[in-house]
């Protein structure tokens, strides 16, 4: 998670697993087990939620109908109640759309909530899915994947769009292109104290994991020297596409 106030959602093609035949013998049902993850922050919450479903619906076309399935993960009951208002905002979405959708579990706000020397924390900082079975587990990622500074340059300028990474027919993870506003400010930005960056470029400062500022300032850098991406990093206008190495489970680059 980018911001420990932020939601991960899960959304899958769900039906029956197994069940019993005439023989008392389990058997299992076909079901096409699209899943669906996404980082939310507040950003582009809609269309992500819109495009969310879309695409699970549009997976498992040709497979018998199930139902869809909603899981959640993340934000707690931080001091400026930023995954309270997150949470109510991803529920309304939800809400408002035409297909019914269950909602199988939410791990947020005071049931993700610990407390450690008088301190609000998060009991759970990421998770990980199963797209076999749908089910989650909790999950920390020392490997961020490819182009990290990249992706997180075009969050801090401000970008509002939730992007599809993941090609599933391909099985590669796809980058780009994109552009983004140059940010004004970033070499004074660079010149600021640690404490100073962890105070205004997070929205929980005081649980933050260690990373953190680190994180920040090879953005900031990254952002520095490609002020226009479009133009130094996407030069023939075409994705970075990557693919996971099975064996060692790092990303590598392919050309596609």
């Amino acid at each position: 998670m980018v911001e420990l106030t932020a939601a991960i959602l899960v959304l899958n093609d769900s039906s029956c697993q197994k069940e019993r035949n005439h023989f008392n013998l389990e058997v299992e049902c076909l079901s096409s087990g699209a899943v669906a993850l996404s980082h939310l922050d507040g950003s582009g919450t809609e269309e992500a939620v819109m495009n969310m479903i879309h695409r699970v619906q549009e997976l498992a076309l040709g497979f018998p109908e199930g139902r869809l399935e909603l899981q959640m993960v993340g934000g707690f009951s931080d001091a400026r109640n930023y995954s309270e208002q997150l949470f109510y905002t991803i529920m309304q979405t939800f809400h408002k759309q035409l297909v019914e959708i269950d909602l199988a579990m939410a791990c947020v706000g005071e049931l993700n909530t610990t407390v450690r020397g008088n301190m609000r924390c998060p009991i759970l900082y990421g998770c990980g899915v199963n797209v076999k079975t749908g089910e989650l587990f909790p999950a920390n990622f020392p490997d961020k994947g490819p182009d990290q500074a990249l992706r997180s340059a075009r969050h801090f300028t401000g970008g509002q769009q939730v992007l599809d990474v993941y090609d599933c027919s391909l099985g590669l993870l796809r980058i780009g292109p994109f552009n983004y506003d140059p940010l004004r400010g970033v070499d004074l930005w660079l010149e600021q104290s640690d404490d100073f960056i962890l105070q205004q470029l997070s929205t929980s400062p005081e649980v933050e994991p260690p990373h953190f500022v680190d994180h920040v300032r090879e953005t900031l850098k990254y952002i520095q020297k490609h002020p226009f991406p479009a133009v130094t990093v996407f030069r023939d206008n075409r994705p970075h596409y990557y693919r996971r190495d099975e064996n060692i489970g790092t990303w590598t680059p392919v050309i596609y």
